[in-house]
């Protein structure tokens, strides 16, 4: 009878509080590992970024040195240039100037326009310039009593020359054209670039020298008849009477 009334027993109190404590703590170091298990992976993924930001900043370092380079190369490599044209520029007016104290007054002039063409950018260019407005009033006067006093056609020769050599101004070339046909200066000078006002005037497209600028200019030949008459910087420039 005893038998029959048995019960069996469950945990004890203490045993249950136990296990509720347990259980408590293993949710707590849960609960702990996943926040240091996320910390962890936010400070993983801050230094693939901050290595990566690095990475970056090093590559643009390196380019922006790079370029750096390149402005320093170009910037010497042009500073060269400059100094040889320089010293290219110098050489050429000092020339032009000898023949200037030699008085080889043609030769100089003809060295002064030159000077101009190919140097319009050199800090000489005012005093050749100086220098052409001297020797304009001198040496076609001297290059004129030379070809009388030797060949007469020596004159006209050195400037056909001088125009086709591309440094002839108008005033070389007006005794040149004088009295001359339309066949004649095509025969002399070579085809026009620019016909003008039906035939009546030729243009010759930067063929001779400005001497108040050392520039090249287009020569304009106009005809009166079957004539030259006048000569032009232009086609508006002011009429020579050769």
């Amino acid at each position: 009878m005893s038998s029959g009334c048995h019960k069996e027993k469950g945990p004890s109190p203490e045993a249950q509080i136990e296990q509720l404590q347990t259980s408590a703590e293993l949710d707590r170091t849960k609960k702990k590992l996943a926040a240091t298990e996320k910390e962890k992976t936010a400070k993983d993924d801050a230094i693939v970024l901050a290595k990566e930001e690095a990475e970056k900043a090093k590559k643009d370092a390196a380019e922006k040195d790079k370029v750096i380079a390149d402005k320093d190369a170009k910037i010497k490599a042009l500073d060269a240039e400059l100094t040889e044209l320089k010293k290219r520029d110098v050489f050429a007016y000092a020339e032009a100037s000898r023949f200037h104290q030699q008085n080889l007054n043609t030769s100089a002039l003809d060295r002064y326009r030159q000077f101009i063409v190919t140097y319009p950018t050199s800090p000489l260019v005012a005093d050749a310039n100086r220098a052409i407005a001297e020797l304009n009033v001198t040496a076609p006067k001297e290059a004129r009593a030379r070809a009388v006093a030797g060949d007469p056609y020596a004159a006209e020769r050195a400037a056909l020359k001088k125009f086709n050599d591309g440094w002839a101004t108008a005033e070389d070339l007006a005794p040149l054209l004088k009295q001359k046909t339309v066949a004649d200066v095509v025969k002399l000078l070579g085809s026009p670039n620019k016909i003008f006002r039906d035939g009546k005037e030729l243009g010759y497209v930067d063929r001779v020298v400005d001497p108040e600028t050392g520039g090249r200019a287009t020569l304009v030949i106009g005809f009166e008849g079957d004539r030259v008459a006048t000569l032009r910087l232009g086609y508006l420039g002011k009429p020579i009477r050769p």
